[in-house]
């Protein structure tokens, strides 16, 4: 085994390797399962940790000490077994989706980067399994989200029926029921409960955010400070704009049908598109990864 590590490709190759395999499989996996907001949420996540990947992998390897690597080789593989119990055991629920992928492949990624003792490597394919399991959490929380979601209620009424009101919509506000009419005189109601606060696309942005400033805690800055809670605004304005796009889908095509089709669709694909262009600026003019650059480098690596 010993001669079979001294053989092994360096760690950026590695990580390439590696990164290929997830983005691959997590495709693939998307091909087969039914697409909800979640599973683009652990999809970007994903994205986030092959980044940290492989810009860990272009620096100086640390390496795990003597039988260090069988204590993270054992968690990896209890990890890979969990991703197939964590339904009976009631952690999560069925059928077996994107978040027990998630978990096998954090547990596979925990056995591998062990078996190479590359300890700088394992922080970026542990935290989507964190994150996953964060969330399982998460969701016994959300039988008390009115708690913490009731004060943004009456705020994210406010701001989308004032924007549709702008928009020339003539919204009617009663309780959490916005009220207004189509053009073909259909009236339309949208009930604004507390997932349309945008609290869980908050959540999957902290957890973006923790993935990047463990990977990249030089980029934490004044400035940085300044874009996190940039972040933080517009992925609530992403949530409002949601709301007005379902509004505004119900107004020129009714109550149904396309309209459906939008509030199925139109949440995942804005914050989607927000994160990639959010992190993309954030990677590119705080941390300094260059994206395009062959090598994947950043400007203070080349210093």
């Amino acid at each position: 085994m010993a001669v079979f590590f001294r053989k092994v490709p360096d760690p950026f190759t590695i990580a390439k390797i590696w990164i290929l395999f997830v983005i691959l499989s997590l495709a693939v996996f998307l091909l087969v399962v039914t697409k909800t907001y979640y599973t683009f949420d652990a999809f970007g996540i994903w994205l986030l940790s092959c980044v940290a990947l492989i810009y860990l992998s272009r620096k100086k390897i640390e390496y795990l000490k003597e039988k260090q690597n069988i204590i993270v080789i054992t968690i990896g593989l209890f990890i890979c077994v969990l991703s197939f119990i964590s339904i009976p055991l009631g952690i999560s629920e069925p059928p077996y989706s994107i978040g027990e992928y998630s978990v096998l492949l954090s547990g596979m990624g925990l056995v591998l980067f062990g078996l190479l003792k590359m300890r700088s490597l394992i922080l970026p394919v542990i935290i989507p399994f964190i994150a996953i399991m964060g969330y399982d959490g998460y969701k016994i929380f959300l039988n008390y989200i009115d708690l913490l979601t009731e004060p943004l209620i009456p705020f994210t009424i406010w701001l989308s029926t004032s924007l549709l009101n702008d928009i020339g919509l003539h919204t009617v506000t009663n309780g959490n029921i916005i009220t207004f009419l189509s053009q073909h005189g259909d009236q339309i109601s949208l009930a604004i409960i507390g997932e349309c606060t945008g609290i869980v696309s908050l959540g999957t942005f902290s957890i973006a955010l923790i993935i990047v400033v463990t990977t990249f805690p030089q980029s934490i800055t004044r400035k940085s400070l300044g874009l996190i809670a940039i972040g933080y605004l517009g992925t609530y304005g992403v949530n409002i704009s949601r709301i007005v796009l379902i509004a505004l889908s119900g107004f020129f095509f009714g109550p149904t049908g396309v309209m459906e089709q939008v509030h199925v669709h139109i949440g995942w694909i804005l914050f989607s598109s927000w994160m990639i262009i959010f992190w993309y600026y954030y990677f590119t003019r705080q941390v300094g990864v260059a994206f395009f650059n062959k090598n994947l480098k950043s400007r203070e690596m080349k210093k």
